[in-house]
C-alpha cells in the first residue's frame, strides 16, 4: 500500500448518511406571546434555535469539567449535535457529499523539509471556540436574512455556512483530549487517527439518532422535551446536565419587540 505523506485536514461528510432518521419538529408553545411571536416569524423557528443552541455549546468546552466521564459528556453533546444540525444545513445544497475540517491535532508532513507541530489541548479548544463563534455569526445572519424579503438565496447561503462551521467545531471538539498524548507519533499518523475517530462518529451518530428516535441537532438544545434535551437530562453528569440547563436558560425564546 503507498505511505500516505500528507497528513488528512479534510472529512467528507455524505449527503445520503441520515436519511433514516427523523427530523426534529419543534413542538408548539401554549404561551400566547410566544405563540403571537412564531406566527409572524413563520417558518423561522427552527434557525433561531439552532442560533441560541450554538451559544449554548459555546458554554460546553469539554475541558472545562474535572472528571473524564462529565468532560466525555460534553465532547458528545457537541459531537453529536454538531454534525447532526451540519448535516442539515449542508444538504441544502445538492451534493454528494459535503467537506467538513478534521480537527488539527498535529502538522507535518513525510518529507525531509516539513516542520512536524503539535498542537496543545488550549490551541485545540480555541479551534472549536473560532468554528462555533463563526458559526454563530453566520446562523444569525440565516435568522436575519429569513426577515428581509428577496433574501431567501443568501438565507440559504448562511445556513449552509453556519452549518459548515457547527460541522467544524464538531470534529475538532470530539478530539479535544489528544494534544499531549500522541507527541511521540508523527502528525500524519495522528491525523490518520481523527479521521479514523471522525469516520466512527458518523456511524455512532446514526446509532444514537435510532436510539432517541430523531437526528440530533443543536436546535433540540433549545427544546426542554426534545430527544436530546431529554437524553442529557437522563443520561449527562450532574456536573454537565447543570450547565447545559444554565447555559440554555441564558438563551430564551426571545419575543418579537
Amino acid at each position: 500500500m503507498k505511505e500516505i505523506i500528507r497528513p488528512p485536514k479534510q472529512l467528507n461528510l455524505p449527503r445520503d448518511i441520515y436519511e433514516d432518521l427523523e427530523d426534529f419538529v419543534p413542538y408548539p408553545s401554549d404561551d400566547p406571546d410566544i405563540i403571537t411571536k412564531r406566527r409572524s416569524e413563520r417558518g423561522m423557528l427552527v434557525a433561531d434555535m439552532e442560533l441560541r443552541g450554538v451559544r449554548v455549546l459555546q458554554q460546553l468546552n469539554p475541558a472545562q469539567f474535572d472528571s473524564l466521564a462529565s468532560q466525555h459528556a460534553a465532547r458528545d453533546i457537541i459531537a453529536r449535535v454538531g454534525i447532526g444540525s451540519a448535516h442539515y444545513d449542508l444538504a441544502r445544497e445538492d451534493a454528494m457529499f459535503y467537506p467538513l475540517r478534521l480537527g488539527l491535532v498535529a502538522e507535518g508532513a513525510r518529507t525531509r523539509s516539513s516542520e512536524r507541530r503539535y498542537a496543545s489541548q488550549q490551541e485545540l479548544a480555541a479551534q472549536t471556540l473560532k468554528h462555533l463563534t463563526l458559526a454563530e455569526m453566520m446562523a444569525s445572519a440565516h435568522y436575519r436574512h429569513l426577515h428581509t424579503p428577496g433574501m431567501s438565496e443568501h438565507a440559504a447561503g448562511a445556513a449552509r455556512s453556519a452549518g459548515r462551521y457547527i460541522g467544524n467545531a464538531a470534529l475538532s471538539s470530539l478530539v479535544y483530549d489528544m494534544p499531549g498524548t500522541m507527541e511521540h507519533r508523527h502528525p500524519v499518523d495522528i491525523q490518520l487517527t481523527v479521521r479514523d475517530k471522525s469516520l466512527a462518529l458518523l456511524s455512532e451518530i446514526e446509532d444514537y439518532g435510532r436510539s432517541i428516535g430523531a437526528r440530533p441537532s443543536v436546535a433540540q438544545l433549545m427544546e426542554p422535551d426534545s430527544p436530546v434535551a431529554v437524553d442529557i437530562r437522563r443520561h449527562a453528569p450532574r456536573d454537565v446536565r447543570r450547565a447545559f440547563e444554565a447555559a440554555a436558560a441564558e438563551h430564551p425564546e426571545q419575543l418579537a419587540t
